[in-house]
């Protein structure tokens, strides 16, 4: 009994909380040695949260422990008109970045926008940015609205630079998948209250 409520509230508790698939849509050569994923959020209404991840593997073309991360961007990611762009969540704090509608390319967020919306964060000097190390995972959280449906794929960009600001190896730039975080099935969430009744049971046993 002991086990059983403690493996169904353990299995219930990690379906809650899945993590993004981390990967490199090309040779992870082009991918500057690292991991990334675009997973949808939330999805309230007309709008929706896309987050961003960054992961620093060991493959890193880059010195790992000077480097930047100076801009990110998404494009491509909706269809229909989209609307009230923001980003919620930014490594090292919002007042580090500055959300542009321009293309990212080898200075920044300097393109012209050519009539797609994209999203695009860019540190506001350009020796600053998320710093990291081994192992570490860059988030950004994007928000906006839509009148259409979110897409399957988004197209990334980045760019990563040295202390001096320095544009450091690729301009990352490729298609990736869209990946969702579900809600809580009703299952998952009957799994947790049973394991926690069973724990409550077992503790109420043992002071009789």
């Amino acid at each position: 009994m002991r086990f059983s409520c403690f493996a169904l509230a353990a299995f219930a508790l990690s379906t809650l909380h899945a993590s993004p698939l981390l990967t490199c849509p090309v040779t992870i050569s082009q991918c500057n040695g690292n991991e990334y994923a675009i997973t949808q959020l939330s999805h309230i209404g007309n709008t929706f949260q896309l987050e961003l991840d960054i992961h620093v593997l060991s493959t890193y073309t880059g010195n790992q422990f000077t480097d930047l991360v100076n801009a990110v961007q998404l494009k491509d990611f909706a269809s229909g008109t989209i609307t009230n762009t923001s980003v919620v969540t930014a490594p090292g704090g919002l007042s580090l970045w500055n959300l542009l509608p321009n293309e990212l390319n080898a200075s920044g967020c300097d393109g012209g926008s050519g009539g797609t919306v994209r999203m695009c964060d860019q540190a506001k000097s350009p020796s600053l940015g998320a710093a990291f190390g081994l192992g570490s995972t860059l988030t950004w959280v994007f928000q906006f609205d839509t009148t259409g449906t979110l897409n399957s794929t988004a197209e990334l960009k980045y760019r990563y630079v040295d202390s001096a600001g320095d544009k450091v190896g690729s301009l990352g730039s490729y298609d990736m998948g869209i990946q969702t975080v579900h809600n809580p099935e009703p299952f998952s969430l009957s799994l947790v209250g049973i394991g926690l009744v069973g724990v409550g049971v077992l503790r109420r046993f043992r002071r009789v």
